[in-house]
């Protein structure tokens, strides 16, 4: 029987039959009626394919009689689309090849072919497959190599030898769905056939073999024995006897081969299968793995269950294309394996891939805080994080916490950090049982799609934080129960060194300074810390023993974080001159910067695009127990946001449209805006008015309503205006206007003098009083002696007349002496003498004189130098003695200036001497001189 594809002939081609029409009883094509002649055109040539010039095998199968399915058309090997694929057509293709009525689609290697395009007919069974040929068959634009998958079958006749252990153990066969054991005897089970069995499992030759006798696998005896002669690819190939002799019956093969099979994934409990047989290790193709052969495996290697994996290698090296299993199969190394011929594409060179749940852990993104933070699960050997869906669930949350031993779920926490990869852990389902772990969880899926990642808190969070700044200070344990110092007791530098790293700050910084304890410890950590080689974090050095001393660790670190403002009071937040992301960035969080930097309360954020780009700038996260923003958590990284930039409230200002007052402008946002309507107090008035008084006044005047967005919120009358500003819109309003009425103040009165004290003055006028009285008591006595001594003078001779020093005082000129003594100095002794030689007092009776010496004052100079004491003798014989000023008596020191110096006038016997015969006790003129106090 065949079957006529007629394709188009050139016009000029000749023939010598045309027009063939048969009815299908003709014994040959001649009978048929046609047109013949040497000179005939036609118009096609006929084109035939015969039914016995198709071809089918089972192509890259473990058999025979299973495997990919290929059809020999017109001399080309193609496979076949499974798509649209029947039962019947199976059963058609093993008929064909003498394996069974029946057969089963399985998936084989794809191979690398093109497809052929069958149409069987639907009205009648088909026995042969080339039945399904038609002239479109060649047609096979419509299908793609990646898209469609080729048909493959397991049809019953197949059979297949099998160990029930690896390269070793019982020879066994099985037939569809049953299991068999080779019977052995010495004339079949023989060195060949036991080398045929290993070679063909890829297990090397036989080391040994033998029979051996079981109840279980004598009843389940193979109808047929195999003697093998010579080297042969499969058992079935060899020589077989049917029926079993009787002495087959009683016995079993088995075979101990040379070579090994190991299996394994490239990453533990993930990556690309990896297949050593014959002393070759190479990669599965993917083509022909299954879900079923993931589970033997991940239970094989001892990491849980397959779970979908996300990425897969396009490349590999391909040396098994496909391993199949029997009942029998407890390991995956037990299969029988295909192995790839060189130079075969048929793989398309993409290696099977495996994600077992053994390789999911989770951890906590900063080692330095215990059991708070991100979460992170190590997935495809990449830590990617966790949807917040996914921890939706009490169960998930307590497994986490569990597994890294922190106890149970507390709260979910918002992700900080820069944004992960787009893939994240989207599904996940535990149990409650406290024992298991994360990689017990069923339905752990990593997906790109968009999702909002999240943290955890557990029971057992705790932290290490400095008491007063970032890296130096008291170290205190903050946990749930509050905080905690930490013995100094074995924290030594080792310690101190590891925890200024988790704080990134640098080494830690000896000194032997005394650090005196500066705040108030209530409780001490319960454990100590002794980090040993490499520690992940300082929370792996701690230890279950508690320290006795109560003394505790004071830090140093050799860095400190600078926190600043790019514009003073505002601008862009900076960390050690790295701008800050606003991802996750808190109002809280820009309070702590401004009262750091002394600036206020911070009344604006916005984010703004960083001024150096947002490839690698610092995410912040605080808690309730950081005092400054070097204390909390801080990470550099990709920004998707924009960098902080903050107004404080020292740099709030206002201004009004008029000189005192108007409508009120607030410049917080780096512009001028009105203010929403508010009704402050007159103490609330004044305090706008005086932050207004030396700004500059715009001159516009606006009554009409505006979109304000700005509004004044005040708490207490005491709070600072600029801390009420607040961004909130109020919609379309009239702005607030306030008064600023200032009068001038007025002129302040002249000091006053404070009142004098009655008392003091009173004290201070009697003790005038009673110096007065005794100075003129003092004074009188003096006069009444001096009277006494002139009385006695007249009564003695002028011989006999004695002078004591400091008793008597010159006569002198009265105005001449005041001028002197004015001018601070004495005349000299000559200028004395020549003044007076023509001078004469014998005219003056002495009682005048007495009497005009009497009503002369004394004068007590008390500031003019020393000047001895000068006698002076005139013609007439009247005597002068000028008392020296400097001595005086301490009642007389007292004297007011205006005193006066009294001459004394003393008688004597002799009315003429000569001037130049001194007297006795007397020295010659401008020669000599009487010593004072001594007498002749």
């Amino acid at each position: 029987m065949f079957k006529l594809i007629y394709t188009q002939e050139p016009r000029n081609s000749r023939g010598i039959m045309d027009h063939v029409s048969c009815k299908g009883t003709e014994s040959s094509l001649w009978h048929c009626q046609a047109e013949h002649g040497n000179n005939i055109q036609c118009s096609k040539q006929p084109y035939v394919v015969c039914s016995d010039s198709v071809e089918v095998k089972l192509a890259d199968g473990p058999g025979r009689c299973a495997g990919r399915l290929e059809i020999k058309h017109e001399g080309q090997w193609r496979k076949v689309p499974a798509k649209g694929w029947t039962e019947d057509q199976s059963a058609a293709v093993c008929k064909q090849l003498q394996c069974g009525e029946k057969g089963k689609t399985e998936k084989f290697s794809q191979g690398s072919g093109s497809f052929l395009s069958l149409t069987c007919p639907t009205n009648k069974k088909i026995s042969k497959i080339s039945e399904c040929l038609t002239a479109n068959s060649n047609s096979n634009n419509q299908f793609s190599d990646q898209e469609t998958e080729a048909v493959g079958i397991t049809c019953e006749g197949h059979k297949v030898v099998f160990l029930n252990g690896t390269c070793s153990g019982h020879v066994g066969i099985e037939h569809g769905r049953e299991i068999y054991w080779l019977s052995g005897s010495k004339e079949t089970w023989n060195q060949e056939s036991a080398d045929t069995v290993c070679q063909q499992m890829h297990c090397g030759n036989a080391t040994s073999f033998s029979f051996n006798s079981s109840a279980d696998m004598i009843n389940k005896v193979w109808k047929d024995s195999f003697s093998c002669s010579s080297r042969k690819k499969s058992l079935f190939e060899c020589n077989q006897t049917t029926p079993l002799p009787p002495d087959h019956q009683t016995s079993t093969a088995h075979v101990k081969c040379s070579g090994n099979i190991e299996m394994r994934l490239t990453n533990s409990c993930w990556g690309k299968v990896k297949i050593r047989v014959e002393g070759k290790e190479g990669d599965m193709c993917a083509d022909t793995w299954t879900e079923d052969k993931s589970v033997k495996l991940c239970e094989k290697l001892n990491c849980g269950t397959p779970i979908k994996a996300h990425n897969s290698p396009r490349d590999g090296d391909i040396i098994i294309k496909s391993l199949h299993t029997t009942s029998q199969t407890t390991d995956l190394t037990q299969s029988i394996f295909v192995k790839n011929q060189d130079n075969d594409n048929s793989c398309n060179q993409k290696p099977a891939y495996v994600v077992c749940s053994g390789s999911v852990k989770p951890r906590f993104s900063i080692p330095s805080y215990k059991c708070f933070g991100n979460i992170e699960v190590e997935y495809e050997g990449k830590w990617i994080p966790v949807c917040e869906d996914a921890l939706k669930d009490t169960n998930n949350r307590n497994t986490i916490c569990q597994e890294l031993k922190c106890g149970d779920a507390v709260e979910t926490l918002p992700y900080f950090g820069p944004a992960a990869d787009k893939l994240a852990i989207l599904n996940l389902t535990c149990t409650a049982n406290a024992n298991s772990p994360l990689s017990a969880c069923s339905n752990i899926t990593a997906s790109t799609a968009a999702c909002k990642h999240s943290g955890l808190r557990c029971s057992e969070w705790r932290t290490m934080v400095p008491d007063k700044k970032a890296c130096s200070g008291t170290v205190l344990v903050h946990w749930r129960q509050g905080p905690s110092a930490v013995s100094r007791e074995n924290f030594s530098e080792t310690e101190k060194e590891k925890l200024c790293q988790d704080m990134d700050c640098g080494g830690h910084q000896s000194t032997n300074k005394s650090h005196p304890q500066t705040i108030e410890i209530d409780s001490f950590w319960n454990k100590r810390f002794s980090c040993g080689k490499n520690p992940g974090s300082i929370w792996e050095c701690e230890n279950k023993t508690t320290p006795s001393r109560k003394e505790p660790v004071f830090i140093e670190c050799q860095k400190e974080p600078s926190v600043s403002l790019s514009h003073n009071c505002s601008g862009e937040v900076r960390i050690d001159g790295v701008p800050v992301c606003a991802s996750n960035w808190d109002l809280s969080y820009a309070h702590k910067v401004c009262q750091e930097k002394l600036c206020g309360n911070a009344v604006f954020i916005k984010p703004k695009a960083p001024s150096r780009g947002s490839g690698n700038i610092y995410h912040v996260s605080c808690e309730k127990y950081h005092s400054i923003i070097g204390q909390c958590r801080r990470t550099k990284g990709k920004c998707d946001t924009n960098a902080v930039f903050i107004t404080c409230s020292e740099s709030v200002k206002f201004r009004t449209t008029e000189k005192h007052g108007g409508v009120l402008y607030v410049s917080y946002r780096d512009k001028w805006e009105r203010v929403c309507l508010f009704n402050p107090s007159q103490d609330l008035n004044a305090k706008l008015c005086e932050e207004i008084n030396n700004v500059t006044h715009s001159s516009s005047k606006e009554d009409k309503q505006v979109n304000l967005e700005t509004t004044l919120e005040f708490t207490d009358v005491t709070m600072d205006v600029k801390r009420a500003v607040k961004q909130r819109s109020c919609g379309n309003a009239f702005p607030a206007t306030i008064s600023c009425y200032i009068t001038e103040p007025p002129t302040p009165p002249p000091p006053t003098r404070p009142p004098i004290p009655k008392g003091p003055v009173i004290v201070g006028v009697i003790f005038l009083l009673v110096v007065v009285i005794l100075i003129s008591s003092f004074i009188r006595l003096y006069v009444r002696r001096v009277r006494e001594s002139r009385a006695l003078a007249r009564m003695l001779p002028g011989k006999e007349m004695e002078f004591e020093s400091g008793d008597y005082e010159d006569v002198m000129d009265k105005d001449n002496e005041m001028e002197d003594f004015s001018r601070g100095r004495f005349r000299s002794e000559t200028e004395f003498v020549s003044e007076n030689d023509g001078r004469s007092v014998s005219s003056l009776p002495y009682d005048d004189i007495d009497e005009a010496d009497e009503a002369r004052p004394l004068t007590f100079p008390a500031t003019t130098a020393p000047a001895a004491r000068d006698i002076n003798v005139h013609e007439d014989g009247v005597t002068y003695e000028v008392e020296d000023p400097q001595e005086s008596y301490d009642d007389i020191d007292t004297v007011p200036e205006t005193a006066q110096t009294t001459a004394e006038v003393h008688d004597s016997p002799e009315t003429q001497h000569d001037l130049n015969t001194a007297a006795p006790g007397l020295v010659k003129r401008d020669e000599d001189y009487l010593e004072p106090d001594q007498d002749e």
